[in-house]
């Protein structure tokens, strides 16, 4: 009898706990993304926005409502859906849902680029996609646009073979170039959001003389051979009305994922012009560059060759963080 009455403690003490921990998070509606480039359909937009929330549903911090429970839900209550959704339909829509926040998206560019290099005899070419997508917050207590950014992507020739947490080159109907350009797009965009709404960031979870275990895996668009920058914090910096435009990132160094894993992925050193990996600590903040990006990091020689000092946080952001992290 007291067994039983200690398992149903228990069971219930754990509910409660799950259960607090699901109220504590943002809850984020993500509508369905429009299609404003040339080429883009409004099927292939739609099938965008589907991965781009599939990305945030890797956050410990950010509970998503995708777009079908939305769809449902604006039917239910005949909210017009069809063509641009306003910020206001989104809000009503957000305000039945019971969300906090509604996020906005649309493809605003999708393009293919090829490049050549002659020299005398021989000569070489790579072709790139280069895609662009655009989101707005909106604040469904408000209506006021919480948050607007931009974010472009890039996929070379390589990249022909694409596999996003169940989204496939066949479902996104594009070839493998720039169905990659929309991964890493939206991968970019999915740590900015994550990051400006809750204070969650992609970062080393663990550090090692040769090898780094990074806080994101195939769930956050992490990619076998795709680079990433080491960093932490610097100097903030404000506009003239005195409000905080965010930090400098002050370099560390660059790695390339070489094993990805569900929910994180191992990364090594590149070579010795990116930065010394022995002096990465875990916490240490990272994002993803293209090879261009790192080839211009390498050029400006941002890569120290000592520790460079973490600016202070916040107090109040600090011990939040804390709360999110899981222990």
């Amino acid at each position: 009898m007291k067994r039983s009455i200690l398992l149903a403690f228990i069971f219930v003490f754990l509910f409660t706990l799950e259960a607090n921990a699901a109220s504590n998070k943002v809850r984020l509606g993500v509508m369905k993304f429009l299609g404003r480039a040339e080429g883009v359909s409004d099927e292939q937009a739609a099938a965008v926005g589907d991965v781009f929330a599939r990305m945030l549903t890797s956050s410990k911090t950010i509970s998503v409502i995708e777009r079908d429970q939305l769809d449902a839900i604006a039917s239910e209550h005949k909210l017009a859906l069809s063509g641009v959704v306003t910020d206001d339909t989104a809000v009503q829509i957000g305000k039945i849902a019971g969300c906090q926040y509604m996020l906005l998206g649309a493809v605003t560019n999708l393009a293919k680029n090829q490049s050549s290099t002659n020299v005398w005899m021989f000569g070489t070419s790579k072709n790139t996609a280069i895609a662009t997508i655009d989101v707005r917050v909106v604040d469904v207590e408000t209506s006021e646009v919480k948050l607007s950014l931009s974010e472009s992507g890039s996929s070379s020739q390589k990249g022909t073979v694409f596999n996003f947490y169940g989204m496939t080159n066949e479902k996104l109907q594009l070839e493998g170039m720039e169905a990659g350009a929309i991964a890493d797009a939206a991968s970019r965009l999915g740590l900015k959001v994550r990051e400006a709404l809750t204070g969650e960031y992609a970062q080393v979870i663990e550090a090692g003389s040769k090898e780094v275990t990074l806080s994101i895996g195939a769930t956050s668009g992490a990619q076998i051979g795709k680079f990433f920058r080491v960093y932490v914090d610097g100097a903030e910096i404000f506009d003239s009305n005195g409000n905080s435009l965010g930090h400098k990132m002050n370099d560390i160094a660059a790695v390339k994922i070489v094993d990805v894993q569900h929910d994180f992925s191992l990364a090594e050193a590149i070579d010795k012009t990116t930065g010394n990996i022995s002096l990465i600590h875990k916490g240490d903040k990272i994002y993803p560059i293209t090879p261009e990006e790192l080839h211009s990091l390498v050029k400006r020689k941002v890569f120290p060759k000592s520790r460079v000092k973490q600016t202070a946080r916040d107090p109040e952001l600090e011990n939040f963080l804390k709360g999110t992290r899981k222990k």
